[in-house]
């Protein structure tokens, strides 16, 4: 007699900017499938997203199912409660009671179809939406610091209920929802595929920072970069040294203004931009650099801004797994991966990050003892050690 499959779905409403948060939901996916469950992705855009993201993250998403998106939201932070607040409105403003009967049917329509599921691991978006999987799991990649009255309060601690787990990819992430529910958050470190990435005996002189070309939310901060390495190249030592931007552009790189400004501040300093590698190149770019720059959250208030930094650090975890030494912003998620003076280094201010840049330069001894226990700390943060967590809050 053959046992029924279990049914699970995945929502992510930024599938297609292929980030962080991203690569964490896809990965659970891929877990999933790799368990037997037959798993659905809410996602109405474009169908060859999926292909993109096998290549950009090594994923094996073959067996995923594309379901049409029954939440439809819109990639923004939102109030807490503005679906709530529009009924609401449109309630009051007395609108064509017709319309109101749509918005019930669709709510009532969701929730049946989130009703057949086993297991649904839902991305928020900064809005908490009702679900009726039989085990729901509310993923929250960013901290919003966003102040709240006690009605809507109440509202979410009652929608909240209806979750198994509030999973967040930090402590630093977590320690903002606190007032919530706190029996349900539970913290499960971003997946990092470490045994992808190789270190080479014949490292170059390369400094890299890896991530997206742009200037939004959680910007990465390359021009902060590139000032510092301007810096650092004023230094006697350090003329054998380039400094490599890698990263994505959502939009054709020639039309990205942040890239161009990016690179006309770059004139006659050694540096490269590597636009949209696939995963392969980014090993082979990991796999030859000595040293790791980070600067997203740089002058930014982490208490008032939360969402303005890094809330985790995957890339400085991937480039630990490569044998680089990270010198790192002491912002966000980050000091929660690197322990200053041993496997790497946190900095604050711009001369800090030059200052300790230039002393390891200096020091080869150093730069071999923190690149071995780079190499060691990054387990902590592996791929097997994420399945192994998060399987075990599905059998709980």
């Amino acid at each position: 007699m053959n046992l029924m499959v279990k049914r699970a779905a995945i929502y992510d409403p930024y599938l297609d900017t292929l980030g962080g948060g991203e690569r964490y939901c896809l990965t659970v996916a891929e877990i999933l499938l790799k368990h037997g469950y037959k798993v659905d992705l809410f996602w109405s855009g474009n169908q060859d997203l999926i292909k993109k993201a096998q290549q950009r993250f090594s994923l094996n998403l073959e067996n995923i199912n594309l379901v049409e998106d029954v939440f439809k939201i819109k990639p923004k932070q939102i109030d807490l409660f503005e679906e709530e607040q529009n009924l609401f409105k449109a309630i009051n403003r007395s609108l064509d009671p017709k319309k109101i009967h749509q918005k019930l049917i669709s709510f009532i329509n969701k929730l049946k179809i989130t009703s057949k599921y086993d297991v649904f691991f839902y991305l928020g978006d900064g809005s908490i939406p009702v679900i009726l999987g039989k085990q729901n799991f509310l993923h929250i990649q960013v901290p919003f610091s966003n102040e709240k009255n006690i009605f809507n309060k109440l509202i979410t601690k009652s929608k909240l209920l209806l979750f198994s787990k509030i999973i967040c990819n930090s402590q630093f992430t977590a320690k903002f929802y606190q007032d919530q529910l706190p029996s349900k958050i539970t913290v499960v470190y971003p997946p990092i595929d470490v045994e992808k990435f190789e270190t080479s005996d014949n490292k170059e002189n390369i400094i890299l920072s890896v991530g997206r070309f742009d200037n939004v939310l959680n910007a990465k901060k390359q021009d902060v970069l590139i000032d510092a390495f301007k810096a650092l190249s004023e230094k006697e030592n350090i003329k054998n040294w380039k400094l490599i931007l890698a990263g994505g552009s959502l939009i054709d790189p020639d039309q990205n203004s942040y890239l161009k400004y990016l690179k006309e501040k770059s004139d006659n300093l050694s540096i490269e931009f590597i636009v949209n590698p696939n995963f392969e190149k980014l090993k082979e770019i990991y796999s030859k650099s000595k040293i790791y720059w980070h600067a997203a959250g740089f002058e930014v208030n982490e208490d008032d801004h939360p969402e303005n930094t890094e809330h985790f650090g995957m890339t400085v975890v991937e480039s630990m797994a490569a044998g680089l030494v990270p010198v790192v912003i002491s912002k966000g998620g980050i000091p929660e991966i690197i322990e200053d003076g041993i496997d790497g280094y946190l900095w604050k201010t711009i001369d800090e990050l030059v200052f300790k840049t230039k002393s390891l330069i200096e020091s080869s001894s150093d730069l071999e003892k923190m690149s071995q226990k780079a190499l060691v700390k990054c387990q902590n943060f592996s791929k097997a050690n994420f399945e192994k967590e998060f399987l075990s809050l599905i059998k709980n």
